[in-house]
């Protein structure tokens, strides 16, 4: 992190706000239960990589669509969650994603900070605007672990433009300066194969990566054509000749994996899926409907006010890259975390156009009271650490390591069962739970949506709502039903009225029971 230039003999404001910028962003992972969607058959996944030594490519989960082919992408980011589990178990695994969520926005602050020079403005809209808008995404899964290295790219793509300096205005160097700054970019713009060979075997979002290197160099490309054609004096620029070499190394990178091309495939089929495009709510359009989406409109009503009335331009590579990220989370939720990222430091830019740059506030505080400060923030933490909150009686929905919605204690009665169903009927997210808890339980599905055709979704949700119950149980030869009591209250009505068919064996709270009779 960028630092006062000038010296202290002590803890200044500006320590107390990176710390609380950091602290703030660690808070808020760790005190967020793991939900059981996504997580568990990751886990499984890695654990079964483990075991038997080999990326599964078949399906070995359900007995809907067992032995069916399945392209298993994110095997780098399964093995890192399984390892951290089998280290240090769950409290690990959330320490570890605290930790990874506040180095990438400590990475983001930075960047915010080279543009700017303003440490506080910069802290100041990453904890009231970049923060809220984003963390809805800040799930325990592989494409968690990709954020860091979406901002990575952003860092060096920023600082290959800039040679460290900030892009708007442009301060002519003298020319060894200037080419010192074009050899620390281009040795810089080797990070982005290298980080791209890592990407392409953690998540599908490797080609987000592709897509700021592209839309750099055309932005960049476009902005020297308009500036020849105007005559005007050449900016310090990189020459684009290494920027088109480091997409080209990048996207070679990207055939450094198990499947080769096939990892394109992937992608290119994922996106086509109608289940997924159709049924997942994250690929579902923004909607002003929910909580998500009002925050994420008022973040883009926030940058069109500063777009508009700055007192200086913005940067139009930046505003063609978020540009095209916005359209991009327009049409999914679950895009909302790239846009929020590439746009934070656009913003920023622009916010800062108000004050003078770099100008370091007079009052920095006292340093016994900064040092008091950053230790009530680092109590917090620690009465936040996985091993620490359990014990606090917090409520649930925070105090928990894992959402109040897992079926733990279901999933603990079915396995204990001697009469147990070999064909169960389950909400999506129980089935990820299953994957983990009890191998041995085949699943009717579970969140890899794009395992499953469309029809047997649309099953699903029929199911779930108690309509064409009998048929639906025929047809899939239903002999045991693990039920959500909130998402499948219907199903769970239509069981407990036909007790002569249906013996509800267990009931909690979150989840109820059946076998059939």
């Amino acid at each position: 992190m960028i630092l006062p230039a000038k010296r202290s003999t002590g803890l200044t404001l500006d320590h107390v706000w990176i710390f609380a910028a950091l602290a703030f962003i660690a808070l808020r992972a760790l005190l967020t239960p793991i939900p059981p969607n996504d997580f568990w058959w990751h886990m499984a996944t890695g654990r079964l990589i483990v075991e038997s030594g080999q990326i599964p490519t078949v399906d070995s989960f359900s007995y809907t669509r067992a032995g069916e082919p399945f392209y298993n992408q994110s095997w780098l980011g399964q093995l890192v969650m399984y390892g951290l589990y089998q280290i240090g178990g769950l409290a690990l695994v959330i320490l570890a994603q605290a930790a990874l969520l506040a180095g990438t926005y400590g990475l983001l602050l930075r960047l915010c900070l080279r543009r700017t020079g303003q440490l506080r403005l910069s802290v100041a809209f990453l904890l009231v605007a970049t923060m809220p808008a984003s963390f809805d995404n800040w799930i325990v899964r592989p494409q968690t672990y990709a954020l860091p290295l979406f901002v990575a790219y952003l860092y060096v793509l920023d600082g290959w433009r800039s040679g460290g300096r900030s892009p708007s205005p442009p301060a002519p160097l003298p020319h060894g300066e200037r080419g010192r700054g074009v050899r620390v970019g281009r040795r810089r713009l080797l990070l982005l194969p290298i980080l791209g060979v890592i990407w392409v075997n953690l998540h599908g979002s490797f080609v987000l990566g592709g897509a700021l290197i592209g839309l750099t160099f055309v932005g960049e490309g476009l902005r020297r054509v308009v500036a020849d054609r105007r005559a005007a004096p050449p900016p310090d620029r990189p020459p684009l000749r290494q920027l088109f070499l480091a997409g080209a190394l990048t996207g070679a990178a990207w055939l450094i994996n198990p499947g080769g091309l096939q990892v394109l495939g992937y992608v290119r089929n994922l996106l086509g899926s109608s289940a997924v495009t159709q049924l997942v709510t994250e690929w579902a359009p923004q909607t002003v409907r929910g909580v998500s989406g009002t925050i994420f409109f008022g973040f883009v009503i926030i940058g069109v006010v500063l777009l508009s009335y700055a007192p200086r331009r913005p940067d139009p590579v930046g505003m063609l890259v978020a540009g095209v990220f916005f359209w991009l989370a327009l049409g999914a939720v679950r895009n909302n975390i790239w846009f929020i990222a590439v746009a934070t430091p656009l913003l920023v830019d622009q916010l800062a156009s108000w004050f003078p740059r770099g100008e370091k506030p007079d009052f920095q505080g006292v340093p016994p009271v900064n040092a008091a400060l950053i230790g009530v923030i680092g109590l917090l933490l620690l009465l936040a650490l996985p091993w620490v909150k359990p014990t606090l009686g917090l409520p649930p929905e925070v105090g928990n390591l894992l959402s109040p919605d897992t079926p733990v204690a279901a999933v603990d009665f079915l396995k204990a069962e001697t009469r147990r169903p070999t064909r169960i009927f389950h909400e999506m997210s129980y089935g990820s739970y299953l994957i983990w808890a009890d191998p041995r339980q085949k699943v009717w599905a579970d969140p890899r949506i794009e395992l499953y055709p469309l029809d047997q979704w649309l099953d699903y949700q029929r199911l779930s709502g108690g309509i064409r119950a009998d048929e639906l149980l025929a047809t899939y030869d239903i002999d045991g039903l693990l039920l959500s009591n909130k998402n499948q209250e219907s199903l769970v009505t239509y069981a407990q009225a036909h007790p002569q068919i249906w013996e509800q064996r267990y009931a909690d709270d979150e989840t109820t029971y059946f076998v059939r009779r």
